[in-house]
């Protein structure tokens, strides 16, 4: 089964997205910022880490940069879902493998994260 973690401070959004995703078949972890993922992560490795952008805390683009910069982690694909503008004041775009603007079609999710896990 694909674990995914779910990394968003909002309780809500955790909430709605983890039930869609268990429902399609996912084995699904939850994070509420940067630093709950990492710690997540170490305990058990996700096949997909989807984040957002702007948590308090560690936000989505440094725990992007921490993953990439592990030699464990580096490989883990992530997904960016965000509401914030992701242009060019936003780090590397190599930070994530794919981009979904918040509120996400669940097709478009679901399509995502399986082009991100086929690797």
């Amino acid at each position: 089964m694909t674990r995914v973690l779910l990394v968003d401070d909002e309780p809500e959004m955790l909430e709605a997205w983890s039930f869609a995703l268990e429902f399609a078949g996912y084995d699904v972890d939850l994070a509420r910022n940067g630093h709950q993922a990492l710690e997540a992560i170490g305990t058990r490795r996700p096949d997909l880490v989807i984040t957002d952008l702007m948590m308090p805390g560690m936000g989505g683009e440094d725990l992007c940069r921490a993953l990439r910069e592990s030699r464990e982690w580096s490989d883990i694909p992530v997904l960016l879902h965000s509401s914030a503008h992701i242009g060019a004041t936003t780090a590397s775009p190599r930070l994530w493998d794919a981009v979904l603007r918040k509120p996400a079609q669940m097709a478009a999710l679901l399509a995502t994260i399986e082009k991100l896990t086929r690797r």
